[in-house]
């Protein structure tokens, strides 16, 4: 396998978008994150060497940070 790229929507609580902002492009793997509008707050790309890195990375880091409320992960196929 050459690696995972999956795009993680991520829900925050109250005025917390800007900061999870910052703290998200500060990790590794991280490779875009976007402030959007409609039903999350935050869409990140992240591509990692395996699904077992990729799921550390979600578990371990990003609903670690203050303010994330809610993640859903799309893994990409193609």
């Amino acid at each position: 396998m050459t690696g995972i790229t999956a795009f993680i929507f991520i829900n925050v609580s109250g005025d917390h978008t800007r900061s999870v902002h910052t703290t998200l492009q500060r990790m590794a793997g991280v490779k875009a994150v976007y402030t959007v509008t409609g039903a999350y707050d935050l869409i990140c790309k992240i591509e990692t060497d395996s699904v077992q890195t990729l799921g550390e990375l979600i578990l371990a880091r990003i609903r670690a940070i203050d303010g994330v409320t809610q993640t859903i992960t799309c893994i990409v196929l193609n």
